[in-house]
């Protein structure tokens, strides 16, 4: 395994343990010990005005296992995971059967430190701890040039990670770089928080994450949609995440449930890719 560090200022300080952290909430809602006291309060506060929260966790969860194996099914060899949070099991890499390179990127420096521990260290695995948001100059850094081979396609998932960027601007202009930054036939698979079948409770809990410090940007549907660009999407299309596989274990879970929508594209073979 590879660990590496792209970004420069202090890796863990009293704020990160006195402070709601958004990774380690997504792990309360799945069970996960790594919180503290602010994280469990922040759950706490978003449970009593949005009952579903924890379901919605587990629902997306699941999305992201299913699109390892679609994409592992279809071909891809590669996987970039965007904001991947704190490891749950099963470990996305042991989806794979542990033969496949897998990049696994992170912000926050308790993420990527438990996971350079808790992954078997001969995996062919990379670590990154990287801010994404200036999305072409990760891009083209030389931990991603040695980790992923632009020759051939490339799995990339991004799991409820882009609610947490609020300006929309950014988002479109990342997304952008990454598509053109992806190989043709490559795979891209995004969850998105919503509103729009609960747009209540949802507005009730992005105010409950501000109070708490946490700053979270539902989009609808079709804001969500463009992040796609024209990659076509697959199987069950956009949709609440639950739903996007028939076969999946929350197939007949409502969309209140999923509170969110997601989907798996591939980029047209024929598409010039940008360096």
């Amino acid at each position: 395994m590879t660990y590496v560090e792209l970004l420069t200022q202090p890796r863990l300080d009293d704020a990160y343990y006195h402070s709601a952290n958004a990774s380690r909430v997504y792990g309360c809602y799945l069970g996960d010990s790594q919180n503290y006291p602010a994280d469990r309060e922040a759950v706490a506060a978003a449970l009593a005005v949005a009952p579903w929260v924890q379901e919605s966790a587990r629902i997306n969860r699941a999305f992201q296992v299913q699109s390892y194996t679609w994409a592992r099914d279809a071909g891809v060899r590669q996987f970039l995971d965007l904001g991947c949070g704190w490891p749950h099991h099963p470990v996305l890499y042991d989806v794979l059967d542990r033969k496949f390179p897998v990049v696994y990127v992170d912000h926050d420096p308790g993420v990527t430190a438990h996971l350079s521990t808790e992954l078997d260290q001969g995996d062919a695995t990379t670590v990154i701890r990287a801010d994404i948001a200036p999305m072409r100059r990760f891009l083209i850094s030389a931990p991603m040039r040695t980790a992923i081979d632009l020759d051939h396609p490339v799995a990339v998932i991004l799991g409820d990670v882009l609610p947490w960027w609020p300006d929309g601007t950014v988002v479109r202009q990342a997304m952008s770089e990454l598509r053109a930054w992806m190989p043709g036939g490559s795979i891209l698979a995004i969850t998105h928080l919503t509103g729009d079948f609960t747009p209540g409770s949802v507005a009730a809990l992005v105010d409950t994450y501000a109070e708490h410090g946490l700053t979270v940007r539902p989009r609808p549907r079709e804001e969500i949609a463009e992040l796609f660009g024209d990659f076509a999407q697959q199987a069950s299309g956009l949709c609440a995440t639950g739903q996007w596989y028939p076969g999946g274990p929350y197939a007949s879970s409502p969309p209140e449930d999923s509170a969110a929508f997601a989907g798996i594209a591939v980029k047209p073979t024929d598409s010039r890719r940008s360096a």
